[in-house]
């Protein structure tokens, strides 16, 4: 008799806890960063300031190691992201003609393809 018991009891609390955890908990957004090895790069950024400094490292304190115009188009070759206050934001370092340097995220957009990146820079936006 005390076996059927427990035998119900670990019935019961494992068909409660089957109930409990199929529970729907409304849709889980999780947000990715993109990876090389998935997106095939990490894209192309437009220059959307009239003029920018590219920086030698990811901080605003940094030496300059070239400029850039707005329009100007470059392959993304890495990316940072900062926590500090005056650096706080996302860095990337861009391939531009023959000078590579970072620029914060405020001063280009990105995209996916050169083509798009063409179009937009064209379109002036």
């Amino acid at each position: 008799m005390r076996r059927i018991a427990i035998v119900a009891l670990s019935i019961v609390t494992l068909s409660f806890s089957s109930l409990v955890s199929c529970t729907n908990k409304g849709p889980q957004n999780v947000n990715l960063d993109e990876t090389p090895v998935i997106s095939g790069g990490l894209g192309w950024g437009v220059v959307s300031l009239a003029y920018v400094r590219l920086m030698s490292e990811h901080s605003v304190e940094a030496l300059d190691s070239g400029t850039a115009r707005r329009g100007d188009i470059g392959r993304i070759i890495a990316r940072s992201r900062s926590f500090e206050d005056k650096n706080a934001g996302v860095w990337y370092k861009l391939e531009l003609g023959a000078s590579t340097g970072w620029l914060h995220e405020s001063t280009l957009t990105v995209h996916h393809s050169e083509a798009e990146a063409k179009k937009v820079a064209e379109a002036g936006l």
